[in-house]
């Protein structure tokens, strides 16, 4: 048994040397194979490298999140918190048209409809979660359909 292993190894080996030295096709099927080598390698250093970047983003999303209770809260003004709770809550939002937004000295007053009150926890939790919002005054109206 091992001496049909090691002839059909010779073998194989045989025919692949003789198609790469080959004298007539053998210099463009090495220079062919070599590029072709070439390629698979720069192909799996950019897929490695991309894996890389993106296990590197992984980390850095998860050190955020983990450190996200030790930080302090930033105070903004009305304005520009009118905007963050727009842009950070209410564009997760389904119906944004149908919540109207008003802050007075921090304070997040909340007026309109929604559908459910699962819909009212989920709004009031995502405005929850932007940064500087302290206390929310809930003047929503469930109405079952928007």
């Amino acid at each position: 048994m091992r001496r049909l292993i090691a002839f059909a190894l010779g073998m194989t080996t045989g025919v692949a040397l003789g198609y790469l030295f080959d004298p007539d096709r053998g210099h463009s099927r090495r220079t062919r194979l070599s590029d072709q080598t070439k390629s698979q390698a720069r192909s799996a250093s950019e897929s490695l490298k991309s894996s890389l970047e993106y296990q590197r983003g992984v980390a850095k999303g998860m050190v955020h999140d983990l450190t996200a209770p030790f930080r302090p809260r930033r105070e903004y003004d009305d304005e520009t918190l009118l905007q963050k709770v727009r842009s950070e809550a209410l564009g997760y939002w389904e119906h944004p048209d149908t919540i109207e937004v008003d802050i007075r000295d921090g304070m997040v007053r909340l007026t309109g409809r929604v559908e459910s009150e699962k819909g009212r926890d989920h709004l009031i939790e995502l405005i929850r979660a932007v940064d500087g919002v302290g206390l929310i005054d809930d003047r929503l109206d469930i109405t079952g359909a928007v």
